[in-house]
């Protein structure tokens, strides 16, 4: 996690937030700040609503409610040009041109923000260095591996030193090397640079490494806060036995416990249950005939798919792309 996550100030709030496309709401009135200085994960299974978000909070998208703010009182919806230059974007398809070399990409982004001559060529060799990317400056970006193509984005991201920059699945297709470079980048910007970092993933593991994170199920917000905070929610809830006969028969039976056990799956060879709430000996009585029950320490996976399911079990829908 970064250094500064005890400053609590907010540098973006975002306020009943919604967003209608004919009579399909995307963004259900969602509210949550982003706090200066921290990484912010902002999490979802495709077609939550994410990138519908990160499109009204970037100023590309514009609301059909709601408010967002920030930077000291700027308001992103009447003020969208000035917004924009405070933000840098890396979304998640690749952005830069692959018939021109990488120096030529950093150099065509530069000027659109305003960057010429001597002071965007020291901007270029800086990041080059702190990106590790020197040796790829006069290479065609269309031959680079999307490891390297995804430094080079962010490079183009951070030439003009944002405020806040938003990460759109950054990882995405990056082996685990390459995975670990750029979130050792994104802890040198946080910590060290003071920078706010907005990402969306889809890997849990990376999500434990948030500060603090939104949870989003079709348009809706539904849940916010630290990674241990959300998976307290399943403290003291979650079982887990290693079935001495056939797992998925063992998984299949527990869930006709519906009184007990709101959840039942498989975690590698281990059956886990999430039992209701007050009715932890009950689903633990149910499992000992599988085998020996033990408490189990949740994961942010764990917390996610359990209030997953509790949502979609609420309103016996689910929505997909």
């Amino acid at each position: 996690m970064s250094a500064n996550v005890a400053t609590g100030e907010a540098l973006v709030s975002v306020r009943n937030l919604t967003r209608k496309f004919g009579d399909f709401t995307a963004v259900n009135n969602i509210s949550f700040d982003i706090p200066r200085g921290q990484i912010f994960g902002f999490l979802g299974p495709n077609g939550c609503g994410k990138s519908t978000s990160i499109r009204m909070m970037t100023g590309l998208l514009t609301p059909t409610g709601g408010t967002i703010t920030g930077f000291g009182g700027m308001n992103a919806l009447k003020q969208t040009e000035a917004w924009k230059q405070r933000l840098g974007y890396m979304s998640q398809k690749f952005s830069l041109y692959t018939d021109l070399t990488v120096e030529e990409n950093l150099t065509f982004f530069g000027s659109v923000y305003g960057l010429h001559n001597k002071a965007l060529a020291d901007r270029i060799a800086d990041l080059a260095k702190r990106l590790k990317f020197e040796k790829l400056l006069r290479v065609l970006t269309g031959g680079l591996s999307t490891g390297q193509r995804q430094r080079a984005a962010l490079a183009a991201a951070l030439l003009h030193e944002p405020e806040l920059l938003f990460l759109d699945e950054p990882t995405g297709g990056v082996d685990p090397r390459g995975r670990r470079l750029f979130w050792d980048l994104i802890y040198e910007l946080a910590a060290d640079r003071g920078m706010t970092v907005l990402v969306t993933t889809h890997y849990m593991d990376e999500a434990e490494q948030c500060d603090r994170l939104v949870l989003m199920l079709s348009g809706n917000v539904i849940a916010e806060g630290t990674p241990s905070e959300i998976k307290s929610g399943l403290a003291g809830r979650l079982l887990e036995v290693a079935p001495t006969g056939d797992p998925f028969t063992a998984m299949n039976e527990a869930q006709q416990h519906h009184d007990s056990i709101e959840d039942a799956y498989l975690y590698g060879v281990m059956l886990r249950v999430v039992s209701a709430p007050d009715r932890r000996s009950e689903a633990s009585h149910a499992l000992e005939q599988f085998g020996q029950v033990k408490p189990a320490e949740p994961s942010l996976e764990d917390a996610f798919v359990a209030l997953v399911r509790k949502r979609e079990a609420e309103s016996g829908s689910t929505r997909q792309d």
